[in-house]
C-alpha cells in the first residue's frame, strides 16, 4: 500500500515538472474564462427553470380554463328543471278563426262557433265546434281568433282575442237572411270585383242540404226548405289578391237572428 502511494506521488511530482512551462504560459484572465463560463453555465440553468416553470404555471391554467368550459351547471344537471321545462313548454299551437254566436249580456257569457275545431264526438262529427266563454268582451256575431295549446301532458287551454285588422277582409261580405216561408238567402259581394270563384256549402248535422259554385263578385242565392234544426253555411273564396280566403255562418237551434254575417278568415294550415 505504501508502496502504490509513493509511487503516485512521484508521477504527480514528475508530472507537474513537466507541465509547470505549459501553465505559465496561459493567459493571466484563464481564471475569469473559466468563472464566466461557470456564470453561464448557471444563468442558463436559473433561466431553464423559469421557462420550465412558466410553461407549467401556463399549462395548468390552460387546463382550468378547459374544465371550466367543459364543467355542465347546476341548474344543467338537474333533472328536475328539466322534466319541468319539458311539461310546461308547449308542443301544439294552432290558431283558428271563429264568431261570436250568442251571448248572455247580464252573466257576461258567450258561445264561439269554430267550425275548424270540430271533433268527431261518438262517430259522429260536430256541425261546429264551441268554445264557452266567460268574462267575455266581445259582441254577438263578432269575428274572434282562437288559440288551441296543448303541452307535453295533453293539458289544453284555448285563449280568445279580438280577430287582428290585418286578418280582415274588407270587401268581403257574406250575409245570411232567414225568411217567414223556411227559405233562406245566402248573399255575398266582394266590392274589389277580384273574385274569381266561389263554392258554397249547406249542410245540418245530418246531411248536406245545398252545394254551388259561382264565378261572379256578386250573387244572391236562396236556398228552400231549411230546417229549423241548427246548420251551417260555408263558403270558399278564390281571390286575385287574397288567395283562398274561408268563410262560415253557424246558425244555431232557436235563434231569432233575421241577419247574419259571416266571418272571412284564410284557412290554417
Amino acid at each position: 500500500m505504501l508502496l502504490k502511494l509513493a509511487t503516485i506521488s512521484v508521477i504527480l511530482i514528475v508530472g507537474g515538472f513537466f507541465l509547470h512551462p505549459y501553465l505559465a504560459k496561459l493567459p493571466s484572465n484563464a481564471g475569469v474564462i473559466f468563472n464566466a463560463v461557470a456564470d453561464d453555465v448557471s444563468d442558463f440553468k436559473d433561466s431553464t427553470i423559469h421557462r420550465v416553470s412558466g410553461t407549467i404555471d401556463q399549462t395548468v391554467d390552460t387546463v382550468e380554463n378547459k374544465i371550466e368550459t367543459i364543467t355542465p351547471s347546476v341548474d344543467d344537471l338537474n333533472p328536475i328543471k328539466q322534466i319541468r321545462d319539458k311539461i310546461i313548454s308547449p308542443i301544439k299551437q294552432q290558431t283558428y278563426y271563429g264568431q261570436v254566436y250568442e251571448k248572455d249580456e247580464e252573466q257576461q257569457k258567450c258561445k264561439i262557433s269554430v267550425p275548424q275545431m270540430a271533433k268527431t264526438v261518438d262517430g259522429k262529427k260536430e256541425l261546429t265546434h264551441t268554445v264557452d266563454l266567460e268574462n267575455c268582451k266581445f259582441q254577438k256575431q263578432q269575428p274572434v281568433q282562437v288559440t288551441n295549446t296543448i303541452n307535453s301532458v295533453n293539458t289544453e287551454s284555448i285563449s280568445v282575442e279580438s280577430l287582428p285588422q290585418s286578418k280582415i277582409f274588407e270587401t268581403l261580405q257574406l250575409k245570411t237572411l232567414k225568411h217567414d216561408d223556411n227559405t233562406v238567402s245566402i248573399q255575398y259581394e266582394d266590392t274589389s270585383g277580384k273574385t274569381t270563384k266561389v263554392t258554397v256549402t249547406l249542410r245540418n248535422s245530418e246531411k248536406q242540404l245545398f252545394s254551388g259554385e259561382f264565378f261572379s263578385s256578386k250573387f244572391d242565392t236562396n236556398v228552400n226548405d231549411i230546417s229549423t234544426s241548427p246548420h251551417i253555411i260555408e263558403m270558399v273564396v278564390e281571390h286575385q289578391d287574397y288567395g283562398t280566403v274561408s268563410s262560415s255562418v253557424y246558425n244555431p237551434e232557436g235563434n231569432q237572428d233575421i241577419t247574419i254575417y259571416g266571418v272571412f278568415a284564410q284557412p290554417t294550415s
